[in-house]
């Protein structure tokens, strides 16, 4: 496609091993589901958002019905952290309700997980892109930018499968699907790939960290 964005680029690639997709949205649609926020986001995040589903790499459930943040097998309570490690990827919709958090207003809630949330910065004048901040006892900054985020995201699905290795051993009795996982030797070497991936992108610490 002809002057896609870097972002577009990004989500198009992601796309083949995740359940987003285009939802046909506009800027200005998105623009009015954001009302709610007092200041603007970056181009790169209306642009994120004329898109739907979650960019983890998790395949679609049995019975999916194409409504990714409505499907239980995704459960995120707004009212406290994720009680294990799945990532959910806020909704608009989501984001508007989660009011409590003791962060700055500017940031916009934008990934859930066990330890935390990850936020797009706002600002008073529109901008091409924004840092993504991780908020835990403090905020810091997690990528320069949401659309490295997703190169980096883009980047690990196409070369370890995820945005984790697998962690459990290959041929555990206790699961019955253990071929799909690896070795403790592999894993550190995915770990180590998935290092040099993030730290391209500009993130010090990893995509997400759940520990």
């Amino acid at each position: 496609m002809k002057n896609m964005s870097v972002m577009s680029e990004a989500l198009e690639r992601i796309s083949s091993y995740c359940n987003i997709e285009r939802t046909g949205r506009s800027r200005e649609e998105v623009e009015r589901k954001l009302s709610f926020f007092p200041f603007q986001l970056a181009d790169e995040a209306y642009e994120y958002y004329q898109w739907a589903g979650a960019p983890t790499g998790d395949r679609q459930p049995e019975g999916w019905d194409g409504s990714y943040n409505k499907n239980s097998t995704y459960h995120f309570s707004l009212k406290r952290y994720l009680p294990t490690k799945l990532i959910h990827f806020l909704s608009i919709e989501e984001a508007e309700q989660y009011r409590f958090h003791d962060y700055d207003p500017a940031y916009f809630p934008f990934v859930s997980y066990e330890n935390g949330m990850l936020y797009i910065v706002g600002s008073e004048t529109q901008t091409a892109t924004s840092p993504v901040m991780q908020g835990e006892d403090k905020c810091r900054l997690w990528f320069p930018s949401l659309t490295n985020m997703m190169l980096a995201i883009a980047e690990s699905l196409e070369t370890i499968g995820g945005l984790f290795p697998p962690s459990i051993p290959r041929h555990d009795p206790r699961y019955e699907d253990a071929d799909a996982y690896i070795d403790e030797d592999e894993e550190r070497e995915q770990w180590k790939t998935l290092v040099a991936i993030t730290e391209k992108y500009g993130s010090p610490h990893g995509i997400i960290v759940t520990n």
